[in-house]
């Protein structure tokens, strides 16, 4: 149990902490790869230029929302691929991998990657629907 317990105090060491979003009239503090997948989520929905002081941080795949969806999943799943090369320093993109589904509209990104810190794999599903808005379905 001890074990266990000092590994989790390492992972939120190493990858540091923050508020839980959305903040909903209380603070939630979160740690270790709970804040990473925040992190990486902020990431995927923000567009470069949206943050004044870092107009280049971001990910281009809210501008596929209107386009072809096989166009959407290919350029998606670079724009994805990019975005964490670039600005998620602690972790290795293994492959970002995407599906479509024609009638629903909605395309799967599954991006694999491993947590530099604790040589960690993780297996992370971000889904976005084509013609619509950002879902979370």
């Amino acid at each position: 149990m001890a074990a266990i317990k000092s590994t989790k105090e390492s992972l939120k060491v190493r990858l540091g902490s923050d508020l839980k979003f959305p903040i909903q009239g209380n603070f939630n503090a979160i740690s270790g790869l709970e804040l990473l997948l925040q992190d990486i989520q902020m990431l995927l929905l923000t567009l470069p230029g949206e943050r004044p002081m870092r107009p280049q941080f971001g990910c281009n795949l809210r501008n596929q929302i209107w386009e072809n969806m096989e166009d959407a999943r290919v350029s998606g799943a670079a724009s994805i691929r990019e975005a964490l090369e670039l600005f998620e320093p602690r972790i290795s993109v293994l492959a970002v991998n995407a599906t479509s589904n024609e009638t629903t509209g909605l395309i799967t990104f599954n991006i694999q990657f491993i947590v530099n810190s604790t040589d960690t794999a993780v297996n992370l599903v971000f889904p976005f629907r084509v013609g619509t808005q950002l879902s979370f379905a």
